[in-house]
């Protein structure tokens, strides 16, 4: 049995990108050390990388089948009362990566998240209807975001194949 793998690696600007494929060692495939489904990440969690030089924060935009994410990952599991991508950005504002900064970097890099500091946050969460509002606007936001690189980068392409055409 293959399982997925999500590593910090294979995600960019906060969503999947592609899986790196593991074998699960037997001892976990069965029994009582079988691997739980509720570490299987599902459609609207929100991976929190708690481990690393950075902290980064994944919404999970549709289903996967068994995929596990790397042990640099806390899972969220957002309740009905709070919007998953809304939680998402909430977590990669600038205030609370200072707040997770100061807490917990040394030596320039950031060491290990507490779960507990992420369920504890002190921050006013507006009502359901609220955040799906906003849920709407960050998913404009990025839609626009990724068709403008996408045409910078063919810009950049265009500009430096007419530079080399002109030597």
């Amino acid at each position: 049995l293959w399982q997925q793998m999500v590593y910090h690696a294979l995600i960019h600007n906060g969503k999947i990108e592609t899986f790196d494929y593991a074998e699960v060692p037997d001892r976990y495939k069965n029994g009582k050390n079988k691997i739980a489904d509720k570490y299987f990440i599902k459609k609207d969690d929100v991976l929190f990388q708690a481990k690393g030089s950075k902290i980064d924060v994944v919404y999970v935009d549709k289903d996967y089948e068994k995929v596990l994410p790397s042990t640099l990952y806390f899972i969220l599991r957002p309740n009905e009362k709070i919007n998953p991508k809304y939680l998402q950005w909430l977590l990669k504002t600038e205030l609370v990566l200072l707040y997770f900064e100061k807490k917990y970097k040394t030596m320039g890099t950031v060491r290990a998240v507490n779960k507990v500091d992420i369920v504890k946050l002190n921050v006013k969460i507006p009502k359901r209807e609220v955040q799906d509002e906003m849920a709407k606007i960050i998913t404009s936001f990025e839609d626009e975001e990724y068709s403008t690189m996408k045409y910078l980068k063919i810009k950049r392409k265009y500009i430096e194949e007419r530079i080399i055409e002109n030597k």
